[in-house]
């Protein structure tokens, strides 16, 4: 082999190696070390971060796909983040997002850095009931860090130590049901935070920031009537092979899983809200028969609806 050759199989090798690193993925998991966690529905972890510290979740060195949903706020200082290849200063005083899937790294952090990160294995806004959350989702995609309000700066630090304190009191007969429901909280906070700080003028969309914010206007006005991706595909003049590539790259989930959680999300709150049979629900969400009901529920959510209510229902 010649020296060119060598050269050119180094680089290779290098590039393979580069490619490899930047696809590594990072989830609340790694951080976990009582394996009953494991079998949660929510895991949750609460980090604080300062500039003096070389790594505390590893995204320091090289970039990471974070298989989680995060809520950062930066107390003091200032960094340089990466967010799916994109570049942003993230200073004191303000908040940012990530979804989960979102390519991530540290690049630069000041000295007097300091920041708080709550991390769970959902996404943030993803269950939230609101009539322009697509817009808001790309929204913060594009905008992921912004400012907060000096009375948010003090009180969402504070949620977030309670939040955590709250998932640390494993004997609590309730204590996952008050975690959910305190993560939801604050995803309705963080969606009035980054609504209030969206730009007044009109924001201009890319053509498949289009096709995933009419793909999902529709779908909240017709899930409990269609679940194939074909049907939204058609109305939207696109084949469901486009229509499921665009929105998993905007919103790094597929259509058919957004289909599903519009579904599951209204299921669940029939189910632990409403005193409605399993063939009253089974009826509204337009399934054939209250069997097929069950299975693709137990599928998703790992138990019948059933178990699902008797176990979650406020009593």
């Amino acid at each position: 082999m010649d020296n060119t050759s060598k050269i050119i199989e180094k680089s290779v090798k290098f590039k393979i190696s580069y490619v490899r690193m930047e696809i590594d993925r990072l989830n609340v998991e790694r951080f976990t070390e009582n394996p009953e966690e494991l079998r949660q529905d929510v895991i949750l972890k609460y980090f604080e971060i300062s500039g003096k510290e070389d790594s505390v979740i590893g995204i320091e060195h090289f970039p990471k796909i974070v298989e989680a949903g995060f809520v950062a706020i930066c107390i003091e200082g200032a960094c340089e983040l990466m967010l799916d290849h994109a570049v942003y200063n993230f200073k004191a005083g303000q908040i940012c997002v990530g979804f989960t899937a979102t390519v991530v790294q540290t690049l630069w952090k000041s000295r007097d850095f300091v920041c708080v990160l709550l991390a769970a294995n959902i996404d943030f806004l993803r269950n939230i009931n609101i009539p322009s959350v697509s817009d808001l989702f790309i929204s913060i995609r594009s905008n992921p860090c912004t400012s907060l309000s000096d009375e948010d700066k003090v009180a969402l630090p504070a949620y977030f130590k309670y939040i955590q304190s709250v998932y640390q009191r494993k004997e609590h007969a309730y204590y996952m049901e008050i975690t959910k429901q305190l993560l939801l909280v604050l995803c309705y906070e963080v969606a009035a935070i980054y609504q209030q700080n969206r730009p007044s003028k009109k924001q201009i969309y890319s053509y498949k920031d289009t096709v995933f914010r009419d793909f999902v206007r529709l779908l909240s006005s017709k899930y409990q009537e269609e679940r194939r991706v074909a049907y939204y595909a058609e109305i939207l003049c696109i084949t469901p092979k486009y229509l499921s590539a665009v929105v998993k790259e905007v919103s790094n989930k597929t259509a058919a899983e957004w289909i599903d959680d519009y579904v599951l999300r209204n299921a669940k709150i029939l189910l632990t809200t409403t005193t409605l049979t399993i063939q009253q629900i089974s009826d509204q969400l337009n399934f054939p028969n209250p069997s097929f009901f069950t299975q693709y529920f137990k599928r998703a959510m790992g138990k019948t609806p059933k178990a699902f209510r008797n176990t979650t229902s406020v009593k």
